[in-house]
């Protein structure tokens, strides 16, 4: 069985890696428009999810998708894998193991 530090720096390291691609794909601050489509503001406007076609409210994502871009998904990445190493007594927070096994697909 897989301890708690492992599982963190598992879900970092798998993090890390699908933003890294993503960020690769459609670089720059990733944005909502008015056709209802995530666009990157890199100059090339790439479509980063397209939702134009969609039943209005079939959209909702739309914000969180723009939300959750690549830079956080580095930053939530460097915060599990610092969170692997517990606090100053050695204990791992538990949200932090939460979301690691939510990214892991062992949601217990």
């Amino acid at each position: 069985m897989t301890n708690p530090a492992d599982e963190l720096k598992a879900a970092a390291r798998t993090l890390r890696e699908t933003a890294t691609a993503a960020q690769a794909a459609s670089p720059g601050t990733w944005a909502i428009t008015s056709e209802r489509v995530i666009r990157c503001d890199n100059g090339d406007g790439v479509i980063v999810a397209d939702r134009s076609c969609a039943d209005v409210g079939e959209d909702a994502d739309l914000p969180y998708i723009a939300l959750m871009g690549p830079g956080v998904g580095h930053a939530l990445a460097d915060l599990l894998d610092d969170q692997a190493d517990g606090d100053d007594e050695g204990v791992i927070n538990p949200w932090a193991l939460a979301v690691a096994r939510a990214i892991n697909g062992d949601a217990r």
